[in-house]
């Protein structure tokens, strides 16, 4: 085992010189560096999309397309397209699970684009609209057990996906999952499988501005009473134990998870991946195609100081009632690393902090490894399950058993996984060395 001062979080050199001229890259150089090797300025995104199950040969042929940023959202809107036919085409061999997996993968073409869209506010609202629409179209062929949920809050609700775990026979943890920027709660079903495998039940969450719940309400940072909506559904569940709901959130999602612990006393556990403390502190310095990125998904640049003052995390500190385990990734270009380490020494004792010193914003290069060690952390501190789930969950929409990408437990040890090096997660939570 790597000794315990070596599995300090630390941040490589060449991180924060990459962050230093990331503040001075333009859309322009970006571009230059697409139309000469596209595929590799794009390698980073692949262990994300391949998380999604869209087909590798897709992913490869797309992104040779994208020779400039303003093609992303163009190339995979083609890509979807595509998709679309081989549905139509699987509907005239009246193939109805065909046509519901190839919608499937349409959806979640749309959603990519979403990530980067060319035109703009318009695009991303009709990108949304209809990624939403086809996914929820393929769920009574492809996944029948997901319900979709729509939770109250204040005067509307909110859009959700509820996925029980197999062999339910009593009442289980509720795992509410909260997206960051660009992902939304089709994306995030595709993480579930080791949160099933504990038995645990899963709500994937479009909270406000964020998925489809943009559509319905703008993003802010003043909707923590959010939980309220979801606890109200734990309570008139009885496959579900409204004393063991956790709060698990990317990137800003994490913030929000963070601020649902700190204001909720019903919320049993929080983890925050690769959140950011205080975006105040550090945004205006950061270069303008992050911010202008950022413009797109917030509703314009103005609105930007505002709500990075709105999520900060510092007058939350030492607030937090719930465990919390926060998860930092060494390479993070989005969110400045260290962020992840000053929310873990502002909670302190109460605060689990694992580094991934290879990961990359949102650990989305990383999306088995982390999952897996969060439900593993969560399970060591709910306890046992009240009915034993002896077989891995299927993977309903892919038709086979999906097999576990990360075992349970075994992942939580540094002999075996080099990815981790804070202390191991322990069997209830503790603070780890913080540099």
């Amino acid at each position: 085992m790597t000794p315990a001062g070596d599995r300090s979080p630390r941040i490589e050199p060449a991180i924060r010189a990459a962050w230093s001229l990331g503040r001075r890259v333009t859309p322009r150089q970006i571009d230059l560096l697409l139309r000469i090797a596209p595929e590799r300025v794009l390698a980073p995104v692949k262990p994300r999309l391949a998380a999604m199950g869209i087909p590798e040969q897709t992913v490869a042929a797309v992104l040779t397309r994208v020779r400039a940023l303003s093609r992303w959202s163009v190339a995979w809107t083609g890509a979807a397209q595509r998709f679309l036919g081989d549905a139509r085409r699987a509907r005239d061999l009246d193939d109805e699970r065909g046509e519901a997996f190839a919608a499937r993968m349409a959806a979640l073409a749309y959603g990519v684009a979403a990530w980067m869209p060319a035109g703009g506010a318009n695009e991303l609202r009709a990108l949304r609209v209809t990624a939403a629409a086809l996914f929820a179209r393929s769920l009574p062929i492809l996944e029948p057990a997901t319900e979709r949920i729509d939770v109250p809050w204040r005067t509307t609700t909110l859009p959700a996906l509820l996925v029980r775990p197999p062999g339910l026979a009593g009442p289980v943890p509720l795992v509410v999952l909260l997206n960051g920027m660009t992902t939304c709660k089709e994306e995030i079903l595709c993480w579930i499988e080791p949160f099933l495998w504990q038995g645990f039940a899963v709500l994937a969450l479009d909270w406000p501005g964020t998925g489809e719940a943009a559509l319905r309400v703008e993003l802010t940072p003043d909707c923590d009473d959010l939980a309220t909506g979801v606890f109200a559904l734990a309570d008139d569940d009885p496959s579900l134990d409204p004393r063991r709901v956790a709060f698990v959130g990317v990137s800003i999602g994490g913030a929000l998870a963070t601020r649902i612990g700190a204001t909720d006393r019903r919320v049993a556990a929080a983890i925050a991946v690769t959140p950011p403390f205080d975006a105040s502190a550090w945004l205006p310095l950061a270069g303008s195609l992050l911010r202008a990125h950022l413009g797109v998904h917030l509703g314009g640049l103005e609105r930007i100081p505002d709500l990075a003052a709105g999520f900060a995390l510092p007058a939350v500190g030492g607030r937090v009632r719930a465990p919390l385990l926060v998860l930092g990734a060494g390479r993070d270009l989005i969110v400045p690393p260290a962020e992840a380490i000053r929310l873990a020494a502002a909670e302190g004792d109460n605060a689990t902090l694992v580094w991934y010193a290879a990961g990359s914003h949102a650990l989305f290069n990383l999306i088995p490894l982390w999952t897996g060690d969060a439900a593993s952390w969560l399970a060591d501190l709910f306890g046992p399950p009240s009915t034993r789930v002896d077989d891995p969950p299927v993977s309903t929409w892919r038709g086979e058993p999906s097999g576990l990408r990360t075992p349970p437990r075994a992942s939580l040890d540094p002999a075996r996984t080099p990815h981790l090096h804070s202390a191991p997660l322990p069997s209830s939570p503790g603070a780890c060395p913080r540099p």
